[in-house]
């Protein structure tokens, strides 16, 4: 049983080639209305299908896995995006083969595989996807003394936040724990050492890469 990545899909194009967006829109719209020929466990949207239908031989290109949701698309929008679901790591070549017919299209995307620890964001300028970091604290367990001074303290962490830049993300740490944090390492080591050993807690500060 693969570990799962969860990936969202950005594509865009120019002025000139918003016909040809439209037309890989119209493509990917059929192809997760009807299931495949082929026999497999990802359907109604498995990336082979898409794959095949590109002239692509889906045994020698990585499509293991679905896409989940397809966004709306109105002619003459310049983007539209999609999420999927696959084995191990994102299908970034299926795509980038995909997209080579049609003219002018383009795409990022931003992805996350814990197990792995990918934790992939391509939109550089953040135009699609603004998240650079993202912060995960769960576990039934102590709240530590000093942490939500002035606010309703919770019963236990349930915090999943993602951040556009590491000022955002420094400024949210320090409202809730009464910490100041110069750089990434010193809130990754204050958090795992106030945590570490505890069964059942979950401490996460991941730093989205391009690659």
């Amino acid at each position: 049983m693969p570990n799962w990545c969860y990936s969202k899909y950005a594509f865009y194009t120019n002025d000139e080639n918003k016909d040809e967006l439209l037309r890989l829109h119209m493509n990917l719209s059929d192809i997760i209305k009807e299931p495949s020929e082929v026999k497999n466990g990802f359907e109604p949207g498995w990336l082979g299908k898409v794959a095949i239908s590109h002239g692509l031989n889906w045994e020698e290109v990585s499509c293991r896995g679905s896409i989940d949701y397809l966004d709306d698309y109105e002619p003459g929008n310049s983007f539209f995006t999609l999420e999927s679901e696959t084995a191990w790591a994102p299908t970034e070549e299926l795509w980038e083969i995909v997209i080579g017919q049609y003219k002018g299209v383009s795409f990022v995307y931003k992805a996350e595989e814990p197990a792995e620890s990918i934790y992939t964001n391509t939109d550089i300028e953040g135009t699609y996807f603004p998240e650079k970091y993202l912060l995960e604290l769960y576990g039934d367990t102590s709240i530590p003394e000093g942490w939500f001074a002035g606010q309703d303290k919770p019963d236990s962490l349930d915090i999943r936040e993602y951040f556009a830049d590491f000022d955002e993300l420094m400024d949210y740490c320090a409202e809730f724990t009464g910490k100041e944090f110069n750089t990434f390492e010193d809130l990754q080591n204050y958090f795992t050492g106030i945590f570490d050993g505890e069964i059942g807690v979950l401490v996460g500060i991941h730093e989205f890469t391009a690659t």
